[in-house]
């Protein structure tokens, strides 16, 4: 979300005249958008706004410094006091709001004029793929997660303008299109009359935009359904990738977290799924060292991953989130070193499991879109967002080619393009 929230204030900004530098001491602006779903993103904000105390460019000025996004919302008033040479803080990163407050304080941008069906420019060199955001917030409230305190509620972005957005990427020349959530099956539920939208949302997707390709992340398993799969998870421009997270294979620990669903909707769900979409790749996100964890619960949930078998997955120690209903009320008992021993357990398994399935692929001819030239060599990217490295001659970045899959590692695959 913080990609793509970023992702379109470039674009405003270029709109308006901005260009992005790689060096900060040649911004007029520097903007920070935090994260706090993780201890560490978190300690890597207050590193950055450390390191900006000193920021000047070559003829001595400063540019305006912006800290914004989830850290900013849980603890602005600390922020200002600690890091008093950031110029203004924003506890939020909905670049509706960010460009308003801009317009205020940025003289470059106080005469700015986009009103709010301004839809962003394709090339803002932050990122490959092309976002949409439909729901910003969450309403869930897993017992870990600080989502709903730091983002808020969930807010659908009227259906209307996420169509707008779409077709002005599409004229733009995006080839593909992500569509955003933090629980994307959901969407509707705080717009209209309240019920769930997700299906008319895609099938809208797909009907007004000619994209060969369309992704939608995040999904939580107790909302994905059977008719979901056969209208959405099964359809030809839909992507392959569904990404699922499990978080635990224990039943008890699912429970503790708020999840919402239990091993047995799980395992039915995905099966369902399978089914639909035979080429599905199913991601993950596995948390280990919850408060309530146990070594047996632990245990649960190497075996459900072996058993389910992830293509791919993001697998996390806990750390407590102050504010969250896990910390009020189990606190952190765990030893941080009996976490990261089955954080890393877990993630040497699991390369394991990735890489065996990932040899399917070799000897597949795959269609990908081609990211990146440099010289001899082109990284590619396969619908299901795995990079592909594959000689260069006549590739150009922004096109669909057709590959030959030679090798297959776990986070990346080689190739030859196929006429």
């Amino acid at each position: 979300m913080n990609v793509a929230d970023m992702d379109d204030l470039a674009a405003r900004l270029n709109a308006a005249g901005g260009r992005a530098v790689d060096d900060p001491r040649q911004a007029d602006l520097v903007m920070v958008n935090t994260c706090t779903v993780r201890a560490k993103a978190e300690e890597k904000a207050y590193s950055f706004f450390g390191e900006l105390k000193h920021l000047r460019r070559a003829d001595g000025s400063r540019p305006l410094l912006v800290g914004m996004g989830c850290v900013v919302n849980k603890q602005r008033e600390e922020l200002a006091k600690r890091f008093k040479h950031l110029d203004l803080w924003l506890d939020f990163s909905d670049p509706d709001g960010v460009l308003a407050a801009l317009r205020q304080a940025f003289a470059p941008l106080s005469e700015l004029d986009l009103d709010a069906e301004f839809t962003p420019a394709l090339d803002t060199g932050l990122s490959p793929l092309r976002f949409v955001t439909a729901i910003r917030g969450c309403n869930h409230g897993c017992a870990y997660c600080v989502v709903p305190r730091a983002r808020g509620p969930q807010r659908d972005v009227p259906l209307k303008r996420i169509i707008a957005e779409a077709q002005a990427l599409e004229r733009a020349g995006a080839p593909d299109l992500a569509v955003l959530g933090q629980n994307i099956l959901a969407y509707g539920t705080t717009s209209g009359d309240r019920r769930r939208r997700f299906i008319e949302l895609m099938e809208t997707l797909l009907a007004e935009t000619g994209f060969r390709w369309i992704t939608y992340l995040t999904s939580l398993p107790g909302d994905l359904t059977e008719e979901i799969c056969e209208r959405i998870v099964a359809h030809p421009r839909i992507t392959p990738l569904l990404h699922l997270p499990l978080q635990s294979g224990s039943d008890r620990v699912l429970a503790d977290m708020r999840r919402g669903y239990d091993m047995n909707h799980y395992r039915r769900i995905v099966a369902y799924a399978r089914q639909c979409r035979p080429d599905l790749y199913l991601t993950t996100d596995l948390l280990v060292g919850f408060p309530t964890e146990t070594e047996a619960d632990f245990r649960a949930t190497l075996l459900a991953a072996e058993e389910i078998g992830f293509d791919d997955a993001f697998m996390f120690a806990y750390s407590e989130r102050p504010g969250t209903p896990a910390a009020r009320k189990y606190g952190d008992p765990l030893p941080r070193a009996e976490k990261l021993d089955r954080l890393h357990e877990l993630i040497a398994r699991q390369r394991e499991w990735g890489k065996l399935r990932n040899h399917r692929f070799i000897g597949q001819r795959l269609a990908v879109i081609v990211e990146h030239v440099d010289g001899a060599v082109a990284v590619a990217r396969t619908s299901f967002n795995k990079p592909v490295h594959l000689p260069a001659a006549g590739l150009k970045a922004g096109e669909y080619a057709l590959t030959e899959i030679t090798s297959a590692k776990v986070s990346s695959f080689a190739g030859n393009a196929v006429p």
